[in-house]
């Protein structure tokens, strides 16, 4: 049973794996569909569904390979105000460069230059596909981010929300702490 999950993991990943020594020198052009398959091999991942295009031009040299991604779809998010889910649209262009060396240096020198043995045969990109697009995504992700309208989220939860926070700044106006009293002396003085 382990065998057959396992094959379907390599399977649907496998997908994403470029095999770089079949490739002559000059230029490739690939094309990958990123969806709900795909994160769902991320189990971290905050995202569940999405379709999302990824172009890869890649300039392959004697001992070098040049990466120019463009990545364009949508991804379903949680709402921040509202914890409804939703899509948003995600844009993503990024370029690597692999050097291909009989030593590995022991330490990378930047995110955007990798390294590979020349011993090694395939380039797996799926988890720098999943980190560009996470990394694509804004930090606050709520209804009307995009000029759409806010009235998109939840109302119900939305009105949970005005109350609670209505009650909240009710309550701290009202609370009188004398332990600050002689705090407030000396900013007077």
């Amino acid at each position: 049973m382990l065998d057959v999950f396992l094959g379907t993991v390599d399977k649907i990943l496998s997908k994403y794996i470029i095999d770089i020594k079949e490739l002559k020198q000059g230029e490739h052009i690939f094309n990958f569909d990123v969806d709900d398959s795909f994160f769902a091999e991320f189990k971290e991942s905050e995202i569940s569904r999405a379709k999302v295009a990824v172009d890869l031009n890649l300039q392959k040299h004697s001992n070098m390979l040049e990466l120019y991604f463009s990545i364009e779809g949508k991804v379903e998010v949680v709402c921040d105000r509202c914890l409804e889910r939703f899509f948003i649209p995600i844009s993503y262009n990024g370029d690597v460069f692999v050097k291909i060396l009989d030593s590995i240096p022991d330490e990378e020198k930047d995110e955007d230059e990798w390294y590979i043995s020349s011993n090694e045969s395939e380039l797996d990109l799926a988890h720098y596909i999943y980190e560009s697009i996470c990394l694509s995504l804004p930090i606050q992700r709520f209804h009307g981010i995009l000029g759409t309208l806010e009235e998109d989220c939840d109302k119900e939860m939305m009105e949970r929300l005005n109350d609670l926070s209505v009650k909240d700044n009710d309550s701290q106006d009202n609370k009188h702490d004398p332990r600050w009293d002689k705090l407030k002396d000396l900013l007077q003085n």
